[in-house]
């Protein structure tokens, strides 16, 4: 998939799956259920801390914030943001906010807002999509363009897509595929479900975990411009322990450091 600089917080928006706030025992399931909880929940926050080259440059987080009425109907106001830290600010300063509203019956994005400030690089779109006519409107805040983009029956935003995974079975060894509105085009995208294997992180144990890679095409063009591998407990939850990128800028990670569910789904899964 293609990336930019700062696109850590972009790449672990499809991942990061809100579980409960406890560390899974290890286990070895030929494949994985679909998550215990798919859908949203007000109140879900998982924070996360991004390497570069091993070296530590900042922090994002998740958040399902509240639900609102978008178009006269209920949605999901979940927001993702990636800052850069103290340091890197110094030479690189990276700021991005992203906020998705998902329909609150059909999980399926009806707004996207991105706001990414990327050294001297600014882009603040809003992006509508209209299912029943299959547009997409864009808007750049930035220099007042819009742009209609023909959008296919089935797809998601890259916020969307996160929930939508969460809802697959999976099984080692197959694939699922999904299209994925990003930058004003569709992307047709195969998330490759490669074997179960042990991951072992300091301070917390040894963890069965599936890993799952995702490929785009573009117009039937694979777009690699860097590869994405996101380490998920092999278990109902699909908690993700690590995200790794390989890309032209040098390697980078994240790993989840932080953890806040609702107390009732807390209490549901916490023994």
């Amino acid at each position: 998939m293609e990336y930019v600089p700062g696109a850590v917080v972009i790449l672990l928006s499809l991942w990061l799956s809100p579980a409960a706030a406890v560390w899974p025992e290890d286990s070895s399931p030929a494949s994985i259920a679909a998550a215990a909880h798919p859908n949203p929940l007000v109140g879900e926050r998982l924070g996360f801390h991004g390497r570069w080259i091993g070296i530590p440059v900042g922090s994002g987080w998740i958040e399902v914030k509240e639900i609102v009425t978008i178009e006269g109907r209920p949605a999901y106001h979940i927001e993702v943001q990636g800052h850069t830290n103290e340091v890197l600010s110094t030479f690189y300063p990276i700021h991005d906010t992203i906020h998705s509203y998902l329909d609150v019956d059909t999980l399926k994005p009806v707004r996207f807002e991105k706001d990414q400030r990327e050294g001297r690089y600014r882009a603040h779109e809003i992006v509508t999509f209209d299912h029943q006519r299959a547009i997409a409107t864009y808007r750049s805040l930035v220099n007042n363009a819009v742009k209609e983009i023909a959008l296919p029956e089935t797809f998601e935003d890259l916020i969307s897509a996160l929930y939508w995974f969460r809802r697959q079975p999976l099984q080692p060894g197959r694939s699922l595929s999904l299209n994925i509105y990003t930058d004003e085009k569709i992307f047709h995208t195969e998330i490759e479900v490669l074997p179960i294997i042990p991951l072992e992180l300091l301070k917390r144990g040894t963890f069965s975990c599936v890993v799952v890679e995702p490929k785009a095409s573009f117009k039937g063009l694979l777009v690699k411009r860097g590869r994405l591998w996101a380490y998920l407990t092999a278990d109902e939850h699909r908690l993700p322990l690590l995200v790794k990128a390989t890309t032209p800028w040098g390697p980078m990670s994240a790993v989840l450091d932080e953890a806040s569910i609702p107390p009732t789904v807390q209490r549901k899964n916490t023994p």
